[in-house]
């Protein structure tokens, strides 16, 4: 098999994932709405007297998974010395598989938040943050066959 037939594959493949991950999105999005319309008023299952800290917390794991995952991506991808086009072309692999999962951390903290508090505005506000970084994170194969170009 040829680099050019490799590359189309192994981007399928991770496209694949990626889809899979804004499927998970959309699925949160629905069981956050399926639970505040049905438990109406939800105020959420832990009855905690302040959820500001708990916000705090929450998009402060936002954030950080944000920076860390930008961190990983250029420690991941950086090239050592030997590296054939299939070593570049699974590490680029892995790479966006990593970066496209953390992109769905921002939604599951807000989900989280929305669980034990309540707090949907948050979820909708993490959600978004999570589609925003899929949205960036995501494979594209123009990109991966650029980047393979320029390290070989």
């Amino acid at each position: 098999m040829n680099l050019e037939e490799a590359i189309k594959k192994t981007h399928h493949l991770a496209a694949a994932i990626g889809y899979s991950v804004f499927g998970a999105l959309i699925l949160y999005f629905v069981l956050e709405e399926l639970i505040r319309h049905n438990l109406a008023p939800f105020y959420g299952f832990s009855h905690l007297s302040n959820h500001q800290t708990l916000r705090y917390i929450f998009y402060g794991l936002a954030a950080v998974s944000i920076i860390l995952a930008r961190l990983l991506q250029s420690l991941l991808l950086k090239k050592k010395p030997g590296d054939t086009p299939e070593t570049l072309l699974n590490k680029l692999h892995r790479t966006s598989i990593i970066m496209v999962i953390m992109s769905e951390l921002p939604a599951l903290f807000g989900l989280l938040l929305f669980l034990l508090a309540g707090l949907n505005r948050d979820f909708y506000v993490l959600l978004i943050i999570s589609v925003a970084i899929l949205f960036i994170f995501f494979p594209r194969r123009r990109a991966w066959e650029e980047w393979l170009t320029s390290q070989i």
